[in-house]
């Protein structure tokens, strides 16, 4: 047997209280000179006379030399023995440190006494020895019990995918689903459910709980659109809440020009001017100005409008013109926004006179297209042989916004012979216009109802006898159809007295207005 084996022997059969501390020393020393058991112990492990005799004759004789002061331990040597025995006071260290340190070198002793198979036992995962037992035991107890604690909270970005919905993927994300149906009662306060689209995305905070996922809801916002957030959340008692946050919005103008080179819509982009503006202000000029066939490159359009935006800059949505100046050629167009007193607001010249004073009927009447066909004999495209064209065709996609060319009333509204959808406004006791081949009509157009020039009865469509989407667009006078262009009718809209001049002064005013606002022309590459 060597002596390790000697050593694990003797303590396996002896208590503490059996081995007293010059024993341990006694059969430490014996493992250090690789003495046989059989030399050491006699057959009923217990220590031979000899080496018991041997140690307390020596251990006497050393007390006493020690208490005379013949003999006296380095300095250095008991701060060795001492530093390990405030390590480990459990071992008796601090008694056979004393005594061990003259049997042997102390350098020794204290290798020996405090080898790493002596130590190891007392050291912890990290390392670490511990000073007890027990404390080492703790120390394991609790790191156990940490490793056993739920996760910390978590937050998770979800996107909402094709198929979705708002509980299902909650609960994906670790929320049981009971939970995740009060968040989504708690956002359908705000929100409707049925616009939840693809690639919408919830920010959620998931806090660790007693729950059979080991999460629950601590936090959620959503922004369904730049302006709104909804904000789900929970209060000191627990129960889930939600609150909507909106952003300030401020009215402010804006002012653009630019010159047209090109498809007018297409400029417009160029010069940063919205669609929805581009597209009052063709409306606006299509009383005097076909946009389809007057408008030519190097033309100008200058606007000033109305626009409502956040703190951070983003346009929530455009106003009204304010005011819109448009050269076509050597002839130019100036058009100014105005209330009067009794409340009327429309769009007047420079000197006062009603848009609707020159001609009164728009000649473009649709907001956007080409005329594929004009007043006149024509073959038919349907039909295959010449006939009369008793209209204008104007040529746009299918939804295209239709325009009423004049204040009036209703006549007609309803499915109509090949015109399909088919809607006439009676304007004066003498004129009338008429649009066929709608694929819808505008929110409650119906007979005897009022309507305004610029307002919109319908939508492009090819209902009737139609080889494509277009407007077939047509003037009655006397119930007989004429060339629109051949057609003045004007009504007396003017301004007058105070009206006329508070028009003028504001006229002033708003021409100061653009010039400060107004961002540099940008002219762009020809569309074609």
């Amino acid at each position: 047997m060597n002596s390790s084996s000697l050593t694990s022997q003797f303590f396996a059969n002896s208590s503490a209280a059996d081995r007293p501390v010059w024993e341990a020393a006694l059969l430490k020393l014996s493992g250090l000179l690789h003495l046989k058991t059989r030399y050491v112990l006699t057959r009923d492990n217990r220590l031979r006379l000899r080496y018991v005799a041997s140690a307390v004759a020596g251990v006497a004789l050393i007390t006493g030399m020690y208490a005379s002061g013949a003999i006296q331990p380095s300095k250095e040597d008991m701060n060795a023995v001492e530093m390990v025995a405030e390590i480990e006071p459990a071992a008796g260290i601090s008694e056979a440190g004393p005594i061990l340190s003259y049997v042997m070198n102390p350098q020794s002793a204290a290798r020996h006494l405090f080898s790493e198979e002596a130590l190891n036992v007392h050291r912890d995962k990290d390392g670490q020895i511990r000073r007890d037992p027990n404390v080492k035991q703790s120390v394991e107890l609790a790191e156990r019990s940490a490793e056993s604690e739920s996760p910390a909270a978590e937050e998770r970005r979800i996107e909402i995918g094709k198929g979705d919905t708002l509980a299902g993927v909650l609960s994906d994300a670790g929320l049981e689903f009971s939970e995740a149906q009060d968040v989504v009662s708690q956002v359908s306060k705000y929100f409707n459910m049925k616009n939840l689209r693809p690639g919408q995305v919830f920010n959620i905070t998931l806090e660790p709980a007693d729950t059979d996922t080991g999460y629950q809801l601590a936090a959620l916002t959503f922004a369904p659109d730049p302006l709104k957030t909804i904000e789900v959340s929970r209060d000191d008692n627990g129960d889930i809440i939600s609150e909507l946050s909106e952003k300030e919005i401020k009215k402010q103008r804006e002012a653009r020009q630019m010159v047209i080179n090109g498809s007018v819509y297409s400029s417009a982009d160029r010069a940063d001017l919205p669609d929805r503006v581009t597209a009052n202000a063709i409306k606006l000029f299509s009383y005097a100005v076909d946009f389809q066939r007057d408008i030519k490159s190097g033309d100008k359009l200058e606007v000033l409008y109305d626009s409502y935006k956040t703190p951070d800059g983003y346009v929530a949505k455009t106003g009204e013109i304010v005011f819109a100046k448009l050269k076509v050629g050597s002839r130019e167009y100036a058009l100014y926004r105005y209330e009067s007193a009794n409340g009327k607001v429309d769009y007047y010249t420079a000197d006062g006179k009603s848009v609707r004073q020159s001609t009164g009927l728009m000649r473009t009447p649709v907001a956007y297209g080409r005329v594929s066909s004009g007043f006149g004999a024509r073959v038919h495209p349907v039909l295959g042989y010449t006939k009369m064209h008793k209209g204008v065709d104007f040529a746009s996609p299918v939804g295209t916004p239709i325009y009423a060319s004049g204040d009036g009333a209703i006549e007609r509204a309803g499915r109509f012979s090949s015109f399909g959808n088919y809607v006439r406004i009676r304007h004066s006791s003498k004129i009338s216009t008429a649009y066929a081949h709608m694929s819808r009509f505008g929110k409650g157009i119906r007979p005897g109802m009022k309507v305004k020039q610029g307002q919109i009865i319908g939508y492009v469509g090819t209902t009737g006898r139609s080889t494509g989407p277009h407007l077939h667009y047509e003037v009655l006078v006397n119930n007989v159809q004429v060339n629109p262009s051949s057609v003045k009718f004007s009504t007396d809209n003017a301004l007058q007295g105070n009206d006329l001049n508070n028009f003028k002064r504001n006229v002033r005013a708003m021409g100061e207005e653009y010039t400060q606002n107004v961002k540099p022309a940008v002219k762009l590459a020809s569309a074609e």
